[in-house]
């Protein structure tokens, strides 16, 4: 057996091409992953933003009774909330932003606003429709000034 033989038989030629196709797939995958998960993470702190909004614009919809508290109920929140959404144009900037939740506690004095939109992946719908639901949750408190 000559010395080239024991160092390279002729059997493995063109393994390294393989080795070298198997890694770039993994790292793409790991760039299309880490793609995915910013995507998804920055619509999620956008439809925080829009949240914040609506559950603050629900909170300034209170209506105050006499010398009672001002206080706001669950339908007054939702109505603040969908013209805070229609103004602020959320549905240009999400696809099929939705209020999925509306509730009030305190005793009228926190309203909380949850919404939920679709994020698309975008490397991977390339190759098939991958969408996740994203939400976000918000709450602001009636203030009274005096």
């Amino acid at each position: 057996m000559s010395e080239r033989e024991m160092i390279a038989p002729e059997d493995e030629e063109g393994q390294s091409t393989v080795l070298f196709l198997g890694m770039m797939l993994l790292v793409l995958s790991v760039v299309a992953v880490v793609v995915g998960a910013t995507s998804v993470n920055l619509e999620s702190r956008r439809l925080l933003a829009a949240a914040d909004g609506a559950a603050s614009a629900a909170s300034l919809s209170a209506t105050a009774s006499g010398d009672a508290r001002p206080t706001v109920s669950e339908g007054q929140a939702l109505a603040a909330a969908e013209e805070y959404l229609y103004t602020s144009g959320a549905d240009d900037r999400f696809d099929g932003v939705e209020i999925t939740g509306v509730r009030v506690t305190d005793g009228g004095r926190t309203a909380h606003i949850e919404l939920a939109t679709s994020a698309e992946l975008p490397m991977v719908s390339a190759v098939l429709p991958a969408e996740v639901t994203v939400t976000a949750e918000s709450h602001a408190r009636v203030t009274l000034r005096r």
